[in-house]
């Protein structure tokens, strides 16, 4: 493994680890309200799971072809919902990190089925 290739993975990692953190704390913040206690165990479950697929994504792509590419669409929905929520309870700026870390994912992902011709093969 090149050096390059280890910083992009770092680096890549730390993404998946923002998003994560982002979506764990946005289930704690619904766990305080007493009537959205599920939604926000739902959000702390999948940040675990995003952190966990990040910890060992060697070993999930070697069981499942493009777990990259999987989990590049899990976190597109998630944090777009994320951002949703936060527009929608009229926060002014947090949306907008959530809607730009959308549309780094999703060119993420465009890079990932590009360089890989034969993804739906």
């Amino acid at each position: 493994m090149s050096p390059n290739t280890h910083k992009a993975e770092r680096f890549e990692n730390i993404a998946h680890y923002l998003a994560a953190f982002t979506v764990i704390l946005k289930g704690l913040d619904k766990i305080e309200n007493p009537e959205k206690v599920g939604i926000g165990i739902l959000f702390i479950a999948i940040g675990i799971v995003i952190c966990l697929g990040t910890f060992f994504h060697h070993k999930a792509s070697r069981l499942l072809k493009h777990f990259k590419a999987y989990v590049l669409v899990f976190e597109i929905i998630v944090m777009a919902v994320v951002g949703y929520m936060y527009m929608a309870e009229g926060k002014q700026y947090l949306q907008y990190v959530c809607f730009a870390t959308v549309a780094l994912f999703f060119v993420a992902l465009i890079v990932y089925i590009r360089k890989r011709k034969s993804f739906a093969h």
